[in-house]
């Protein structure tokens, strides 16, 4: 029996493997991965000031800068991550968000150095595992040749978030510290700032409200089961795992560079955060933008070469081109410390965000999250539950005033050589696009 013909004027069914950019949203995500750094970075530049009020070790602020990131990120990302992969993200979003405006207030009271990792754990549980859920979000609302340039905003606001960290925490507490008194309630300017900063993230929170959660492309299969996204974890092992060690070992030198720059720009050449907090800000922001625009591009690009893993090639170029930046921690100038940190952060934004395009385009939407959250924790549990314990370690073999900068450059030049075998063999074993494959599915928005 013949079927009905539909009607001329009915409606056309969306071709589900089409969808235009929502850039609205693209911002918003911005916007929040640019509050989360600033919130995350902020201890960097005034941990001279907390140690000393707080008659701290360097230890501690290893711990506080490293380890009271890397405990929720180990305990929750997975966890976390399969929310993402399951539930509302956007929802899911505006929580975490919450959690690192309240915990960088919170470190604005703590009294010693276990309220102030307590404050740290809080921010970190937001912070920390965010970012698999701004990585969901944006893939399902582009399209997947657009990717990296879509990435290139977020990553922009992900470098623009460090850099403030440096340039208003910095310029802040020099501030509050030559005008005394000038603060909300009174307390010393270290506490300032984090307790204005933590502020100004509490009302970034609110336009979360208005993101509408999107449909979800490319998905392979419908499994709600974490056993089963891990066992496809570890079905793809011969490429994450290679892509994990370049990704993680890659990114030691400028986690060192983050929890160490203000102590070498202190203790090296005798700088004070107020008047290094405006140039590194500069430097964070302005390698930001460049990596990122130079990622973006070079990952769009490089995804439509005939070779296996193409799109990671950006990745293993720029990691090649910046072993040597990883020593930049012992140039005998400022401007000389500057500028090769420079080099160092532009490389590391280019591997960062294509390493990223490379799990958004190769990787199913379900296994996504989860993906990215496994990987952040193998990144945070060595870049920032090791690196720092290891940094103060080496520093042991070199005394003087330059030994926590020899310690840093030797960490970050040895990784450096392993992350670039990494992202070589990742490009070998690399899975086809997950967009090719023609069983893929798109499951329509929750409401």
């Amino acid at each position: 029996m013949l079927q009905a013909s539909q009607p001329a004027d009915a409606p056309t069914a969306p071709d589900p493997a089409f969808r235009p950019t929502k850039w609205g949203v693209i911002w918003l995500l911005t916007l929040t991965i640019f509050s989360a750094l600033t919130v995350g970075g902020l201890l960097s530049p005034l941990q001279e000031a907390v140690k000393a009020e707080l008659h701290l070790s360097d230890l501690d602020i290893g711990l506080l800068a490293g380890g009271a990131t890397a405990i929720p990120i180990g305990l929750l990302s997975l966890p976390i991550a399969w929310l993402v992969d399951h539930s509302t993200r956007t929802r899911l979003l505006v929580i975490l968000a919450s959690f690192w405006a309240v915990g960088t207030i919170g470190t604005a009271f703590a009294p010693n150095f276990a309220g102030l990792f307590v404050a740290r754990l809080i921010a970190g549980i937001g912070a920390g595992t965010a970012f698999p859920v701004l990585i969901s979000l944006l893939a399902d609302v582009c399209m997947p040749d657009r990717r990296g340039r879509s990435m290139l905003l977020v990553s922009i606001g992900a470098w623009g978030g460090a850099a403030a960290s440096f340039a208003i925490g910095g310029s802040l507490f020099g501030y509050l510290t030559n005008h005394p008194g000038s603060g909300l309630v009174g307390l010393t300017p270290w506490r300032e700032v984090h307790l204005l900063v933590g502020v100004g993230a509490a009302l970034a929170v609110i336009p979360l409200a208005f993101i509408k959660e999107p449909p979800r492309y490319e998905v392979e299969q419908t499994s709600v089961s974490l056993r089963l996204a891990l066992d496809a974890f570890w079905r793809r092992r011969k490429f994450l795992g290679p892509l994990l060690l370049g990704q993680l070992t890659g990114g030691m030198a400028e986690g060192a560079a983050a929890i160490w720059m203000g102590s070498l720009l202190i203790r090296q050449y005798g700088q004070a955060p107020g008047s290094f907090g405006g140039w590194v800000g500069a430097v964070i922001l302005g390698s930001g933008i460049i990596g990122s625009i130079i990622g973006g591009f070079a990952a769009d690009a490089a995804g439509k070469l005939k070779m296996r893993g193409a799109i990671l090639l950006p990745a293993a170029i720029a990691t090649a081109l910046t072993i040597p930046a990883g020593a930049f921690s012992i140039m005998p100038t400022v401007a000389g410390f500057a500028w090769v940190l420079f080099a160092l952060l532009v490389g590391g934004t280019i591997v960062n965000l294509v390493s990223s395009a490379a799990v958004a385009v190769l990787i199913p939407n379900e296994d996504r999250a989860v993906t990215l959250a496994g990987m952040k924790i193998a990144g945070t549990m060595i870049g920032a539950g090791v690196a720092p314990p290891l940094v103060v370690w080496l520093s042991t073999f070199s005394t003087g005033q330059w030994g926590l900068g020899n310690a840093v450059a030797v960490m970050g030049v040895v990784t450096g050589a392993m992350s670039l075998a990494g992202f070589w063999i990742a490009m070998r074993n690399a899975p086809q696009e997950v967009a090719l494959d023609p069983n893929a599915k798109m499951i329509p928005a929750s409401e």
